[in-house]
């Protein structure tokens, strides 16, 4: 009988269990950009040595402009940045890009994620520079987030340099790898 008179007590304690199935998507997120320093257009001017028997100077280096990127990709999956130029290098020229390590306040650099491989050359076939890109994210403040980029004119082969303007685009890609 003792025991019959506690057993209702226990259960006024039971407890039930409720459940709420949730879907969550993540979509794929590909993003890049250049944030310049007020112009998106790069300059590069070769000098003209000032004495007969110099050689043909190439001008100062461009590093007014910053990548920026947001990835997400999927499990297991990375990406690469690529670089490439639209248009044709004037003959004897080449397009040097010098690119920074990162800088900023984002996340998804560190422990080795993200990494630039080296600098480059630019052609018209596209090259990486920064690979393995996961999920990660700059920041988009000027001068203070992302990847500098430095541009630079060098002299490949002298016998084929011009006099004149050429005007070419530089593109920027992020490839699934």
């Amino acid at each position: 009988m003792l025991l019959y008179c506690f057993l209702p007590g226990f259960a006024s304690y039971a407890q039930t269990v409720a459940t709420v199935d949730v879907s969550l998507t993540m979509p794929s997120v590909a993003l890049v950009d250049i944030l310049p320093s007020g112009s998106s257009s790069v300059t590069l001017q070769m000098t003209a040595p000032t004495e007969a028997g110099n050689i043909l100077g190439t001008g100062t280096a461009n590093s007014a402009n910053w990548l920026i990127f947001t990835s997400a990709v999927t499990s297991g999956a990375s990406r690469s940045i690529k670089g490439d130029v639209v248009g044709t290098l004037p003959p004897g020229i080449r397009l040097r890009l010098d690119v920074a390590s990162y800088v900023g306040t984002g996340q998804g650099f560190t422990g080795g994620n993200s990494y630039v491989t080296a600098n480059k050359y630019l052609t018209n076939t596209p090259v990486s520079f920064i690979d393995n890109i996961k999920g990660a994210y700059t920041g988009i403040t000027y001068g203070s987030s992302g990847f500098r980029l430095s541009y630079s004119l060098e002299i490949q082969n002298y016998a084929n340099i011009r006099s004149g303007t050429s005007n070419v685009t530089v593109r920027y890609t992020m490839v699934d790898n």
